[in-house]
């Protein structure tokens, strides 16, 4: 709920029996009692206190509502208390401020350092070897600041020669360290906690070879992308909201003032409404469109049908005319099998796809999955007409037709998502190449040829374990990569994607393109310590474990495990998941076709280069790092005194024991 402007006041509230009730009013009354700055150390003197039987339920909950409220307020969030009640107070206001950001990040990425293995590592890495003769560690791939400066100052020679190399199971030739060790050293200086992604998922650096060990410029990462992102999805055309767009009539709209007569210079503020189409234009387009994207949908729902095992559930993928009643019994078999699925186990040994997709959990899923298609395809049916333009506004226009029409967007778009789609989970510089503007030359070579080409050769023969387990048979997706989306950790200042446009040759753009802003969901504030208290308290009542981190069960089994315990222990899950730290969103079109491709119109990508051409790829990769240094850094030496800036730069600053 909303407090004062600009503040969000949350009750926090959670339902306990009546023992615990007793206990957690009763420490809502110390923490009212308590001044501000108290308040956090009474909830830890209670958690400290009290005595936890494993196999209680009560006890678990109780103890994970206490570690909650830690987490909550190293987030910032203020406790307040109100007629004996414990409200949570964030100020919105804060939450664009980029120190106030990274303060609510530093306890989770503090927690990672107290894990013995972390700060083994770390250690490992900083600690002097011998290595070819050399004395070395993590500090030989720390960038020189002499060495730039002296680059400089002598024209005669590039400052750097940046290339990028894809984090294999290799070990570096320069420094003998393996290369994900690098990567994974370099992610610790992060603000963000560092965490394994599950998925699908590529690592580089970008080396400097114009100094000795070819220091790190910076690092990057692409990781799967979110399944749902309303700013990126309408972008795209992959929402019902898109396609109603779509079948509008086009028009510019302006406002301007006029001065109302008689009223002594009064204005009115006017809006203006031009369209940009004719009559027939209009009718012409609609009809164009309509055809394409009724088609386009219906092709969505039999294809989706066809990637199901269907023999256990008694249907025919042939049917052109399903009934309601086959969708209600599917449904009532999906829940039914939905109470069953707990404690799933991970596959070992040889897979048997067909036989897995009998499972409990998949054919749980596989029931879910035809009712949801049969479904729509009923209404397809239902609204049928000769004219698609008829067809696809008669849709439009109703609630059921616009849930049907989602239905076969989503079924095309969890395809391409899983496939054709990535996100930069991780990207930025290192210093000193910071004051080089490195971020800017990262962010375009996530983008390069280069990283397309990576991505396609390593997951063209790659079997999808999901899609086959549904299917009850190998499947293989497509791996070409046609769209890069990221977003930014703050919603102010400079960024590091902000103005850049690459020029690929043959009237294309490669671009950032800003979508929009979202606060979004996560769970990157809570510890640990809380994950594993809820996960205990689901386990208790469920009886087991209905998320076990493997293949089927779901996306982001931490988010999902973090939403159910939060809302198992009567907590609003929706309002402390929540960022509140509004983000930019970008996109990046790899290709002049994208959003054609992703939405089924089009099944080759147009890419501004032939990437079966290893030669064309390298050099087109090597042209836009030679874009930024022409257009970034050098423009870079000429708006800042960089030769003071790097002087200053002290090697230690880099180091993670010195930082952490």
């Amino acid at each position: 709920m909303k407090n004062k402007i600009g503040e969000v006041l949350e009750l926090f509230s959670p339902a306990f029996n009546q023992e615990k009730t007793i206990l957690f009013n009763d420490l809502v009354n110390r923490i009212g009692q308590a001044y501000p700055h108290y308040r956090a150390q009474v909830i830890q003197n209670e958690l400290n206190g009290i005595i936890v039987d494993d196999n209680n339920i009560e006890d678990q909950k109780y103890k994970s509502a206490l570690n909650i409220l830690i987490d909550l307020v190293q987030q910032g969030w203020q406790l307040e208390v109100h007629n004996g009640q414990l409200f949570l107070k964030m100020s919105a206001q804060d939450s664009v401020d980029k120190g106030y950001i990274r303060f609510r990040l530093s306890s989770e990425r503090k927690a990672q350092f107290q894990d013995e293995s972390v700060m083994r590592f770390v250690e490992k890495m900083e600690t002097t070897k011998q290595y070819n003769n050399q004395q070395i560690s993590i500090r030989n791939l720390i960038g020189s600041s002499e060495a730039l400066i002296e680059k400089i100052q002598n024209e005669d020679e590039p400052i750097v020669r940046p290339y990028i190399q894809l984090i294999s199971h290799q070990k570096d030739v320069y420094t003998g360290y393996w290369l994900s060790d690098i990567w994974r050293y370099f992610r610790y200086t992060w603000a963000i906690p560092y965490k394994t992604m599950p998925g699908r998922n590529l690592f580089y650096l970008v080396r400097d070879a114009a100094q000795p060990f070819h220091p790190i410029i910076g690092i990057f990462a692409l990781g799967n992308s979110v399944l749902n992102l309303t700013v990126r999805d309408d972008e795209i055309g992959w929402t019902v909201e898109a396609i109603s767009k779509q079948l509008l009539r086009k028009k510019d709209v302006s406002h301007s003032a006029q001065i109302v007569s008689g009223t002594n210079g009064k204005t009115v503020g006017a809006k203006v409404e031009r369209f940009l189409e004719t009559d027939d234009e209009y009718e012409k387009r609609i009809r164009e469109y309509s055809s394409k994207t009724i088609s386009i949908l219906m092709g969505n729902i039999e294809s989706a049908i066809k990637d199901l095992y269907v023999r256990d559930l008694d249907y025919h993928r042939g049917t052109k005319y399903p009934k309601p009643e086959k969708v209600e019994e599917l449904i009532a078999l999906s829940n039914q099998l939905r109470d069953l699925a707990i404690d799933n186990k991970k596959t070992t040994g040889r897979v048997n796809f067909e036989q897995e997709a009998q499972e409990i959990l998949f054919k749980k899923k596989r029931a879910a999955e035809l009712a949801r298609l049969l479904e729509a395809k009923i209404i397809f049916n239902k609204y049928r007409a000769n004219d698609t333009s008829e067809w696809l506004k008669k849709l439009m226009a109703s609630e059921e037709g616009r849930k049907a029409v989602n239905v076969a967007l989503v079924a095309n778009r969890k395809t391409k998502i899983g496939s054709n789609m990535m996100e930069i989970i991780v990207c930025g510089s290192i210093p000193p190449y910071n004051q080089l503007l490195g971020g800017k030359l990262v962010s375009i070579l996530a983008c390069s040829p280069q990283v397309v080409r990576d991505y396609t050769d390593k997951y063209a023969d790659q079997v999808s374990e999901i899609a086959s387990r549904m299917k009850g048979e190998k499947v293989v997706r497509d791996s070409r990569l046609a769209f890069l989306g990221t977003t930014s950790l703050y919603s102010v200042g400079s960024s590091q994607y902000n103005r850049i446009k690459v020029p690929m040759g043959n009237d294309f753009v490669l671009t950032y393109k800003e979508m929009g802003i979202t606060e979004g969901y996560g769970t990157v504030y809570f510890s640990k310590t809380t994950t594993s208290s809820l996960m205990r308290v689901l386990e208790l009542q469920d009886g087991g474990r209905r998320i076990n981190n493997i293949f089927g069960e779901g996306t982001s089994p931490r988010f999902r495990l973090i939403s159910r315990g939060l809302s198992t222990l009567g907590i609003k899950s929706n309002a402390f998941l929540q960022h509140y730290t509004p983000r930019i969103v970008y996109s990046m079109e790899l290709a002049k076709n994208t959003n054609d491709f992703l939405c089924g119109g089009a099944d080759k990508l147009e890419y501004p280069y032939d990437i079966t051409n290893s030669k064309e790829v390298e050099m087109a990769t090597q042209a836009m790092a030679d874009f930024w240094y022409e257009r970034w850094l050098k423009s870079r030496l000429k708006s800042v005194d960089i030769v003071e800036r790097l002087a200053n730069f002290d090697v230690n600053s880099v180091l993670v024991s010195m930082t952490r």
